[in-house]
């Protein structure tokens, strides 16, 4: 009975956004969410980065033009792609090991599915602590 990564709430704490659209839109999604992230994606619902407040005021204190300049040159690509059908137990070790800026999920076919916020992370720590109190 060991917990999968589909078995969290994914679909809160960030919004999508395009490779070519602007740091402009960027910034106008960021305000919509407190304390998430934008999911970069291609045209086909690929994960190429991420994009939180940091990357967009890093890009802003260069002197960009928000209005002309595209996500995919300010994005970070330090992310840890998981599958929705990962076990949890694998992926809280990935992410210790790791430390990646965002940890995403997707489906079988590589399509994003969902964003692993750090409130994620805390219920799927409590998931694994609970199945192993029960011996499972």
């Amino acid at each position: 009975m060991a917990k999968q990564v589909s078995d969290l709430k994914l679909d809160d704490e960030h919004m999508t956004i395009g490779m070519d659209d602007t740091l402009q839109e960027a910034a106008l999604r960021l305000l919509t969410i407190t304390g998430g992230i934008l999911v970069v994606l291609d045209g086909d619902e690929r994960v190429k980065g991420v994009i939180g407040q940091r990357q967009l005021i890093q890009a802003l204190a260069n002197g960009v033009n928000p209005n002309d300049e595209p996500c995919h040159a300010h994005m970070e690509m330090d992310f840890l792609q998981v599958n929705l059908s990962d076990g949890l137990s694998a992926v809280l070790k990935d992410i210790r090991q790791r430390s990646p800026q965002a940890v995403v999920a997707v489906d079988d076919n590589e399509t994003f599915s969902g964003y692993f916020s750090p409130g994620d992370y805390q219920e799927a720590m409590d998931l694994v602590k609970s199945l192993k109190g029960l011996g499972l």
